[in-house]
């Protein structure tokens, strides 16, 4: 019986132990995937306020207190660098993947000759991206630049069907391994750019947590419900808007992105985001461009979410909101249990086999003292 309670608890305790997370191409300093949203033309205090929000976005307003923002972001180039001042969108596309300036206008076709950090620089370092446009991608290079460089734009990793959709995205964060780099360009429609700043931000409700989640407990089949934002994972969420100066940007990696920040930084821009990504997997450089650009370590650090440990994904609160950690626990406590089962097992045994060695010698002695007064006539005695 005490056999089989050991076994069954042992293959408890190994069921529910979970395969630890799987390792990716490459870490990186900060943050081993990245995930971006592209959005559209917008001031950033239009959407963000001062930093703590606006009430024309009631649910970026609820994600500010859980990242990082910079209301001095210079879409258009810092410090006499130009991104997309006279090309618009094309060019702060372009600037943000591959360190160019002012190469194509709006409207550009295939393909422009110069490396970018997916095509060039990624396979060297193990690293992997898939790039989705919304919809048939009606902008096409404009605001997807992934199929307007000559080494991205024949990629297997580009999708941009008619069919593409948020459910598309998801799946890929769901991955077993999901890339290294994600991207998604919504439609016209979607990011602010032809719709109001109010039905944009609904919009990356339902993308980011579900209609009827919140960003402490987002629905199933939202992007923050995803395998890519549990724990195990360290994965940036950037919500990038093109042009405007300045413009907001938003960045989401709960214990690694400070929460509630404000930069009050005034040399940002597109340039910038691609040299973080540079540094953060060591990478080379692409231009002048990148090399000069500060990167936007201050927004990293350690902080507490608002309201104490457990809120948020990915909080502090280390088995809130985690399926596989509860797992984890449960499976060590079933593991310790059968261990203790058994050594308590084994400690019985060598105690009755301890007995059974001592034990001898008197049953001898009795036996013979026994005999010997047996032969007299006596009764045995027993010591």
């Amino acid at each position: 019986m005490r056999n089989h309670l050991l076994v069954a608890l042992l293959i408890i305790g190994m069921i529910g132990v979970p395969s630890l997370p799987r390792a990716h191409g490459a870490s990186g300093t900060y943050f081993d995937n990245v995930v971006f949203v592209a959005m559209e033309n917008q001031d950033y205090a239009d959407v963000m306020g001062q930093g703590t929000g606006n009430s024309n976005a009631p649910f970026i307003a609820s994600l500010l207190p859980y990242g990082s923002t910079i209301p001095n972001y210079h879409a258009y180039g810092a410090n006499g660098r130009n991104t997309c001042a006279t090309t618009h969108s094309a060019g702060c596309y372009e600037a943000l993947i591959a360190g160019v300036s002012d190469l194509r206008a709006n409207g550009y076709s295939c393909c422009i000759p110069d490396p970018t950090l997916l095509g060039n620089r990624f396979p060297t370092a193990g690293l992997t991206w898939e790039a989705y446009c919304e919809s048939g991608c009606p902008r096409v290079n404009d605001h997807f630049p992934f199929t307007g460089f000559t080494d991205t734009s024949s990629c297997s990793c580009i999708f941009a069907s008619s069919s593409v959709s948020i459910s598309d995205f998801v799946a890929a964060a769901n991955s077993v391994t999901p890339p290294n780099f994600l991207w998604f360009t919504p439609t016209d429609s979607h990011n602010m750019h032809s719709n109001s700043i109010q039905t944009g931000d609904s919009y990356l409700r339902n993308f980011l947590v579900g209609s009827s989640g919140s960003i402490g407990s987002p629905a199933s089949g939202s992007l923050l419900a995803s395998n890519l934002f549990h724990s195990g994972h360290r994965t940036l969420l950037v919500l990038w808007w093109d042009e405007y100066d300045p413009a907001p940007n938003l960045f989401y990696e709960p214990g690694v992105v400070k929460q509630a920040y404000v930069s009050s930084s005034d040399v940002y821009d597109e340039f910038s985001v691609l040299h973080i990504m540079e540094n953060n997997w060591a990478l080379p450089t692409l231009t002048a461009n990148d090399a000069a650009a500060a990167p936007m370590t201050d927004i990293f650090g350690s902080s507490n979410p608002p309201g104490g440990a457990g809120e948020g994904s990915g909080g502090g609160c280390l088995l809130c909101g985690s399926t596989s950690t509860w797992l984890l626990v449960v499976g060590g406590l079933l593991g310790l249990i059968g261990s203790l089962v058994l050594l308590t097992i084994r400690a019985r045994a060598k105690l009755a086999r301890t007995r059974r060695r001592m034990n001898r010698p008197r049953s001898l002695v009795n036996s013979l003292v026994g005999s010997y007064w047996n032969e007299r006539g006596c009764v045995n005695s027993v010591l």
